[in-house]
């Protein structure tokens, strides 16, 4: 087999014509195992179903055995039925007549059977045994049963038949089993011969298969060693050298194609190191924005760039409002200023509408810009490059230069980039400006939430400033909650987060302490500024409360400075019994820390209130 694969050693061979050869091989390998294999499983049906066929014959006649005994008793039964009754004797009469019919149909499908010679032959034998041993049986057993004495003089002739019966189904019983061995050992021969045959078969293909692999696999490789080599070379940056094959097989279209790819692996390696030389502008821009932690600094990184592209080309960065309806200028050339673009909202530009960036040779040109026209300087040419941030537009930078001398590549390059750039620091400033708002703020009522308020005390400590806290809680809240809905509960908190709001001098602070309950942080104040603001925030309220959009509710305060100590524990502390101190005296006041009295009079700023609520009905409700 060998020396055949090696005279096939033709170079020219395709690698399609090589691998048809092998699935040709391998199928004229197929064949023959198949053949083999049909054969030695054709030979163990065969022997199977013989022993099948022989076997089922058995069972007919162990049948018919069983019946011819049981024929020979309803006999002898029948003649001992002198003293049965009538009905019994008709039983078995009934039964005598079953098992004849049982007897002649079982011995009539044994002949149906395609048996060996010496079964058929054992098998006439014992048919015209039966037949006599039926006749004498259909005779005594009548009698028997009208006249037992009269039956004694036949049952002489029914046993000898009987007896012969039994001899005949004896040698019968012998024969199956002779031929039910012989038939077993015969199926386990042909199933142990297919089994040898199989696994020969099986390891004769294995082995043609494998060499078949195995000379086409070094076929190949000896094929692809030059390419491969190439190609390795390549690789390792000779791109100078080329595979010189000529043929137009596999092997001629692979070292081709490795060629081709290696001439555009030296195009995009040119292109590659143009643009990092152009990039350095690019790499020192994406460096300078990441210094710049405000939207202010990121401006001054730009205005910086736009001098770095050009001393003398008016530039300037338009960015969209809060509204996002309207574009207003972030920045500008520090020495060339502004070409003053009077575009209004961002998808009103061109280039942001395109999403690319739009050069303009000639504002005068057919397809140029409108707001380009009429500009006191003449006809000019512009750049328009879209800023964005994850796909939303944030707004343009534009750049204009004498008529018919647009930017160069290089700068619409550059330009390019410091428009991507711009909106990529900006937009993530803004964005973690914004993420970090989220964060401290209560996204009800917006008003800075509990960590924020901590943060400001402990600011307030580190700089040694005295404060004072006031603790707000709005009255019989739940009871709102509860009769009114959830919905005007938040409204509640919404009305009072902005009285509070509305109430507080600038550097005071309002925040959100944890359900109905807040917190005010007056910087420079004592307990008795505190208060004063509580009298202020009660009567705001009131007088919004006038409008009457939800029920009337009022809160109580309690109030605490750093006179009475530094720590914030601790002043929380005096501002929560301060104002349970409130809750105790009637609600709707203020209390200082530890100038309550039970059961004396507080003071109270007068205040308007539109609807006073019951007060008793609330308080069960709490």
């Amino acid at each position: 087999m060998s020396t055949v694969l090696n005279a096939l050693r033709l170079p020219r061979w395709s690698v399609g014509a090589r691998l048809l050869l092998i699935n040709g091989l391998l199928m004229a390998a197929l064949v023959v195992v198949t053949v083999i294999a049909w054969r030695a499983l054709d030979d163990q049906s065969r022997a199977m179903t013989e022993l099948a066929l022989i076997s089922k014959a058995a069972r007919y006649h162990q049948d018919a055995d069983t019946v011819h005994a049981n024929l020979r008793a309803d006999v002898n039964a029948a003649l001992a039925s002198g003293t049965l009754s009538a009905d019994e004797r008709s039983g078995i009469a009934a039964s005598v007549a079953e098992n004849a019919r049982d007897f002649r149909r079982d011995l009539l499908a044994l002949e149906h059977f395609e048996l060996p010679p010496d079964l058929v032959e054992i098998e006439t034998k014992v048919h015209t045994l039966a037949d006599t041993f039926l006749a004498q049986a259909m005779a005594t057993a009548p009698l028997a049963l009208r006249d037992p004495k009269a039956a004694e003089a036949l049952m002489p002739a029914f046993r000898e038949a009987g007896e012969a019966l039994d001899a005949g189904m004896l040698r019968q019983t012998a024969a199956f089993t002779a031929h039910i061995t012989q038939a077993t050992a015969d199926a386990a021969n042909a199933e142990a011969s297919a089994k040898r045959w199989l696994m020969s078969a099986g390891a004769l293909t294995g082995v043609v298969g494998t060499m078949l692999v195995a000379w086409l696999s070094r076929s190949i490789r000896r094929s692809l060693r030059r390419v491969r080599d190439v190609a390795v070379s390549i690789s390792e940056g000779n791109l100078g050298l080329r595979n010189d094959v000529v043929s137009h097989d596999e092997v001629g279209e692979l070292g081709r194609a490795i060629n081709a790819m290696a001439d555009r692996l030296n195009e995009v390696i040119g292109r590659l190191r143009a643009d990092a030389d152009r990039d350095a502008f690019g790499t020192q821009l994406v460096e300078a924005l990441e210094m710049a932690d405000s939207e202010e600094e990121a401006y001054r990184v730009l205005a910086r760039a736009m001098k770095l592209i050009s001393t003398d080309m008016p530039t300037e960065l338009l960015l969209a409002d809060s509204s996002r309806a309207h574009l207003e200028r972030a920045t500008q050339h520090p020495d060339a200023g502004a070409p003053g673009c009077d575009v209004e909202s961002p998808f009103s530009c061109m280039a942001v509408r395109r999403g690319n960036p739009v050069v303009f040779a000639d504002s005068e040109a057919l397809n140029a810009c409108s707001r380009l026209r009429g500009r006191p300087c003449g006809a000019i040419s512009a750049v328009c490059v879209p800023v964005s941030f994850m796909g939303r537009a944030l707004g343009v930078l534009h750049a204009s230069g004498p008529a018919g001398k647009p930017p160069t590549s290089r700068q619409v390059a550059q330009l390019t980039t410091l428009g991507m750039q711009a909106g990529a620091r900006i937009g993530t400033v803004r964005a973690f400006h914004s993420t970090q708002r989220r964060a401290t703020t209560d996204s009800l009522t917006g008003l800075p939430n509990r960590g924020r308020a901590e943060e400001q005390v402990r600011g307030l400590n580190a700089e040694g400033k005295a404060f004072s806290l006031v603790l707000a809680d709005l009255d019989h809240f739940k009871r709102l909650n509860d009769s009114r809905g959830h919905e005007a509960g938040d409204q509640a908190l919404r009305i009072f987060a902005e009285t509070l709001q509305l109430s507080l001098r600038d550097g005071d602070m309002a925040a959100r302490w944890g359900g109905e309950e807040f917190i005010l942080i007056l910087a420079r104040s004592g307990a008795v500024d505190g208060r004063e603001v509580a009298d202020r925030v009660r009567a705001k309220l009131a007088e919004r409360l006038l409008a009457g959009s939800i029920p009337t509710f009022t809160a109580s305060f309690g109030i605490a400075d750093t006179t009475m100590s530094p720590r914030l524990e601790e002043l929380l502390r005096l501002a929560d019994e301060a104002l349970y101190c409130a809750k105790e005296a009637g609600r709707d006041c203020a209390v200082i820390a530890g100038q309550y009295v039970p059961g004396a009079p507080i003071t109270r700023r007068p205040v308007e209130h539109p609807a006073a609520p019951d007060l008793s009905l609330i308080a069960r409700a709490d």
